[in-house]
């Protein structure tokens, strides 16, 4: 017998699961993954609009250099 940390219900054994070593009832595990879930999610988004971002300002330097370039040959 164990009781879920989350909702402080009663679970047997074979239905209360281990996560990050606090046990869990089925509904408040389910809840639990779709956080991590979410969590990951907006965390490769966000790791997708900084690289966007630093190319853009990486080829906007390349820009900036390349009409420097041009101005001097003229």
């Amino acid at each position: 017998m164990a009781i879920c940390v989350s909702c402080r219900r009663p679970i047997c054994g074979a239905c209360s699961t281990l996560w990050e070593g606090i046990h869990c009832c089925v509904d408040c595990l389910a809840a639990r993954r779709a956080t991590t879930v979410r969590r990951g999610a907006r965390l490769r988004t966000a790791a997708v609009v900084l690289g966007a971002l630093a190319l853009l300002a990486a080829l906007t330097f390349v820009r900036a250099l390349i009409g420097v370039f041009l101005a001097g040959a003229s």
